[in-house]
C-alpha cells in the first residue's frame, strides 16, 4: 500500500513467490486495485446537481488519484485518512473524513472503508473496491458463487447503465474468456451469495472474495487481459434516466452531521 490511492499493490504468498494482484501493466491497465470514492462509477455527462449547483466529477471519484495520510503503520495492518482539501471541494463541496484500512490476519486480508460526515448538512457518498487478481491465462478460469445465482448483468454503453441485461451464470459459476468483457463490466445486485471465488483451470480456489455487506457487486478487466476485477460496491453507476440530482442517485448513502458510516472488505488466499 502507498500513501497516494490508498492503493493495494502486492499480495504474495511468500512460500512460493505467487503474487495475486495485477501488476498494472501500463500497456494494458495501469492500476492494481483503486478505491472508489466519493463515487461508484460514472455519473451522467460526468456531472451531478445539489439543488441548482452542479459539479463535475469524473469516473470512481477522486480518491484513486489522491495523497492519504497515513495515520496507523505497522506489520500487519494500515490506515490512511483522506479529509476535504481546496482540490476536492471544487468536486464534492463537503467536509468529511475517509479512512481506509488493510489488516492481514494469517492468509485474509481485511479491508475496511469508514466515512465520517464533518459537514453541517447532509452528505451523499458511496465507495467500493476494485482489486484487480491475477488469472494468467484468463481462459480457463472461473468465478464460483457460494449460491446458485439468476441474476442478469445490468448492461453498460460507456459507463452507464441503459435498460438492457445480460445472463452469465451457469448455476453458481461463470466462466472467465478473453471477450466476456467486451461490452465492458457485468453489474449485478442484491445477489444470493455471501462470496465468490477465483477458481483456476485445476479447480483449485486462488482467491476468495466476502461480498456480503455489498449491494453491488462489478466484475470486470480490459478485455483480454489476463485479470479479473472483483468490486464489492456501495454504490453504482447512473442510469441514462437518472436527472442528475445526487440526492436521487440510485444507490447513494446520505449521512447526517457528524454520522460515520462503515464497510468491511475481505479477500482470503487459501493455500494450495
Amino acid at each position: 500500500m502507498v500513501p497516494f490511492g490508498a492503493e493495494l499493490q502486492s499480495v504474495v504468498d511468500s512460500s512460493n513467490n505467487h503474487e495475486y494482484i495485477w501488476q498494472a501493466n501500463p500497456d494494458v491497465w495501469p492500476r492494481h486495485a483503486p478505491v472508489l470514492f466519493p463515487i461508484v462509477g460514472r455519473l451522467k455527462e460526468d456531472t451531478y446537481s445539489i439543488g441548482e449547483a452542479k459539479y463535475n466529477l469524473n469516473q470512481h471519484g477522486f480518491a484513486r488519484n489522491s495523497e492519504f495520510s497515513p495515520v496507523k503503520w505497522n506489520e500487519s495492518e494500515v490506515i490512511f485518512k483522506l479529509s476535504e482539501s481546496d482540490e476536492t471541494a471544487s468536486q464534492y463541496p463537503y467536509k468529511f473524513d475517509f479512512h481506509l484500512g488493510y489488516r492481514l490476519e494469517e492468509r485474509s486480508l481485511f479491508m475496511t472503508f469508514e466515512v465520517t460526515n464533518h459537514d453541517d448538512r447532509p452528505m451523499p457518498v458511496s465507495y467500493g473496491a476494485h482489486p484487480a487478481f491475477n488469472t494468467k491465462p484468463v481462459d480457463g478460469y472461473v468465478l464460483r458463487f457460494e449460491k446458485e445465482e439468476d441474476a442478469l448483468s445490468q448492461a453498460v454503453v460507456n459507463g452507464i447503465r441503459d435498460t438492457s441485461e445480460r445472463a452469465f451464470f451457469e448455476g453458481n459459476m461463470i466462466r472467465l474468456s478473453k471477450s466476456i468483457f467486451d461490452h465492458d463490466a457485468l453489474i449485478f445486485e442484491n445477489l444470493k451469495s455471501s462470496y465468490v471465488d477465483i477458481m483456476n483451470r485445476q479447480g483449485k480456489t486462488e482467491v476468495r472474495v466476502h461480498i456480503k455487506s455489498f449491494p453491488y457487486l462489478g466484475i470486470w478487466a480490459k478485455p483480454g487481459a489476463d485479470y479479473v476485477c472483483i468490486e464489492p460496491w456501495c454504490g453504482i453507476a447512473d442510469k441514462q434516466s437518472h436527472n442528475g440530482q445526487i440526492f436521487e442517485k440510485e444507490g447513494v448513502m446520505v449521512l447526517q452531521p457528524e454520522q460515520k458510516i462503515s464497510h468491511e472488505m475481505r479477500m482470503d488466499f487459501p493455500a494450495n
